[in-house]
């Protein structure tokens, strides 16, 4: 029997000012998740996703998903959420065979008193370490960073024992937007999961989740530093680093390398740098590598 998770397609728009607003008063609800299920807001039927819904009312409301049947049985989730009017809530879910496997996300996005900047919150399930790219937002959950500049973002977040999630978001002024994320357990992955970006008003593209590879043999480091350019590997959550047969997540794991060690450099493609280790080659992701030219 094929697991739920990662390894099926998952559907996500992205969203974004546009001169077509919803009415004052109203609120927006997106859903989306994996396999197929009914949404359920405060009790009432909204439909199946993919969803939307742009004509609710500003409020806090219990949103519950079940899961369509199929051969095996899945647990349905359950979650607080606010709407907010003039503005999107977006909800992506992937149901595994039990709650500790399920995993997904919440956004949502609510007025603040600054026009002039964004700010993010992140909560996570369990407490779980949180980067950027730009450094706005790093340190542990419940994580805040106030006064922040719009515009779009990526949020990683990850725990020790648990799959890693990266999100991608647009902060948008004069709103805070709340990320709350539920990992799954299992082996991290340095593996980006596909989100939407939100804003107050929406339209939207589908998106593609890889799946997870087996795991392979740990490589050892090169036993002196190696002529430049090559590349340093960085602290990563899970204390090592993957080293893929291509320049993607989707690829094979080869080996692994650590913090520390030091690679000689051999080529580079879309943020992922070719390595040499022991006799072997192989692909490692830029993010997790400084390089020295």
């Amino acid at each position: 029997m094929k697991k739920l998770g990662l390894g099926f397609l998952f559907l996500s728009l992205t969203l974004f000012l546009s001169g077509c607003v919803f009415g004052q008063k109203s609120a927006a609800l997106q859903v989306n998740s994996i396999p197929k299920a009914t949404v359920f807001l405060d009790g009432k039927n909204l439909g199946t996703t993919p969803l939307i819904n742009e004509k609710l009312k500003q409020t806090e409301a219990t949103l519950r998903l079940v899961p369509e049947g199929g051969t095996v049985s899945l647990p349905s989730w359950e979650t607080k959420i606010s709407l907010t009017s003039g503005a999107m809530a977006v909800v992506n879910w992937e149901f595994g065979e039990t709650e500790a496997v399920s995993t997904g996300e919440t956004l949502t996005l609510s007025k603040t008193q600054d026009k002039n900047s964004a700010s993010l919150a992140v909560i996570s399930v369990p407490d779980s370490a949180v980067r950027s790219p730009d450094g706005e937002a790093k340190g542990f959950t419940p994580l805040t960073a106030e006064k922040i500049v719009a515009g779009d973002r990526e949020v990683t977040v990850s725990a020790a024992g648990f799959k890693e999630r990266s999100i991608k978001a647009k902060l948008v002024n004069g709103y805070k937007l709340t990320i709350n994320v539920k990992l799954a357990k299992g082996e991290a992955e340095e593996i980006a999961t596909p989100s939407p970006s939100l804003t107050p008003v929406p339209t939207g593209s589908k998106a593609k989740v890889t799946p997870k590879p087996s795991p392979a043999k740990t490589t050892g480091p090169t036993p002196t530093p190696p002529e430049r350019p090559y590349v340093e590997i960085r602290e990563t959550p899970t204390g090592w680093l993957r080293v893929r047969t291509e320049p993607s997540t989707a690829a094979t794991e080869a080996a692994k390398v650590n913090p520390g060690e030091r690679y000689p450099l051999l080529d580079e493609s879309g943020g992922w740098y070719k390595i040499k280790y022991d006799s072997s080659e192989g692909w490692i992701s830029g993010k997790y590598a400084e390089k020295y030219e």
